[in-house]
């Protein structure tokens, strides 16, 4: 399996300009690689495929000196990125979603570079809690080591440009871990008022970082609305803002993730409802907080967890959970603002999300022992390729860093 850790950079003031022209050369390559697409299916309706636009690029670095001095791996990842935005558009319409079409990176939304091609002894000269490794092209750059790589083979390393900084992630592909039986269950049910309930009881709180910021947000984004458009006053506070918007999204993160890894800690599987989120957001009342929530990314954090660990993680339907008694199986029927689980059937009492956890933890229990139940979990979809190259169209890239169009 593969692992990413991230680490902040410390570049100095020549590789940062260097990343900058880069970022900025690439957004470039990506705009007229898509314009080349477009051009080709609403002229010829062909498709090209990032194969045929991947060897146009040493044409491109032959006629081009800025192009040149740009590492073959980045330049080949930016066709790679158009040609996943690609399938992802034609697999969704597919499925029958909505897509969203390819768009064109405006200033400041190329925001990272991929090598894939490294030194065999990447991290160098560690020094306490610094470190050195060494990008292709750039030299050694100086990153916060503040926990080493595990054994294994080094797949990539992508540096990012953030509000705060520069980060490096290094992907590494390490052994699967052994598989842990499944002895315990845990049911995870999330919610608004606590973030989750899981089967045991226990409830964790709902932190709201969203909310608790959204005051101080606010007063920032303000302050942007009166700056002059093009202006360095304007361009300094939406740094402010985007730190601002950063902030909230590390500690989500770091809260998610501690969350996860203390459900994990005592148990074998750990059972999820697998909501449709998107539909759920379609309620103007309850949109932003089940955003700030962030019950998606939670789960994925969990799945990544449980698979790290060599445990179980399933997802049931929804159908049900909270409406049905998990003492006696009678549905009885809930408002939204109904709290309590009160069974006239067999007398059971108990907090709504408590019931559903309970519920979706008898679920698991059952898929896992092959009986047949009402909310099995959905089967998904295998996504096919839609896109078919038929020949290559005779078209190469502007050797010149001028940005197409569309670009904001």
């Amino acid at each position: 399996m593969k692992k990413t850790y991230e680490y902040r950079a410390y570049p100095t003031t020549k590789q940062r300009n260097t990343f900058l022209l880069w970022l900025a050369l690439l957004r470039n390559l990506y705009n007229q690689a898509l314009a080349w697409r477009i051009d080709a299916y609403q002229k010829n309706n062909d498709s090209v495929k990032w194969t045929t636009q991947a060897n146009a690029l040493p044409d491109l670095k032959a006629e081009s000196k800025a192009f040149a001095g740009l590492h073959s791996d980045v330049l080949q990842d930016a066709m790679r990125r158009l040609d996943k935005a690609y399938k992802a558009f034609f697999r969704r319409v597919k499925n029958g979603e909505a897509p969203g079409f390819p768009r064109f990176k405006g200033e400041g939304r190329y925001r990272s570079m991929t090598f894939s091609h490294l030194s065999k002894h990447l991290v160098r000269h560690v020094r306490r809690k610094f470190a050195k490794v060494v990008v292709p092209k750039i030299g050694h750059l100086k990153i916060r080591y503040h926990r080493p790589l595990p054994d294994g083979k080094i797949r990539n390393l992508t540096i990012i440009k953030r509000a705060s900084g520069w980060y490096v992630t290094i992907c590494v592909e390490v052994p699967d871990p052994i598989e842990v039986p499944v002895h315990t269950t845990i049911g995870v049910d999330v919610g608004l008022n606590s973030f989750a309930v899981d089967s045991d009881g226990e409830h964790i709180p709902n932190p709201r970082h969203y909310r608790q910021s959204e005051k101080r947000l606010g007063k920032h984004q303000r302050v942007l609305s009166r700056r002059k458009k093009g202006s360095r006053r304007r361009a300094k506070q939406r740094e402010i803002v985007a730190r601002c918007h950063e902030r909230i999204a590390n500690q989500r993160n770091d809260f998610q993730f501690k969350a996860a890894h203390r459900l994990l800690e005592r148990c074998d599987e750990v059972a999820v409802e697998n909501l449709t989120i998107t539909n759920m957001l379609k309620n103007h009342y309850l949109a932003k907080s089940i955003s700030d929530a962030g019950w998606g990314n939670f789960r994925l954090k969990l799945q990544s967890k449980a698979a790290s660990a060599g445990k179980q993680f399933t997802k049931v339907k929804p159908h049900h959970t909270s409406q049905q008694c998990s003492g006696c199986n009678e549905v009885v029927p809930k408002q939204l603002s109904d709290r309590v689980h009160d069974c006239p059937r067999c007398g059971l009492v108990l907090n709504r999300d408590h019931n559903a956890a309970i519920n979706i933890k008898k679920a698991a229990v059952a898929l896992r022992g092959g009986a047949s139940v009402a909310n099995d979990p959905e089967i998904p979809r295998q996504g096919t390729e839609a896109q078919n190259s038929v020949r290559p169209v005779g078209r190469t890239f502007q050797t010149s860093p001028v940005p197409s169009g569309r670009g904001n």
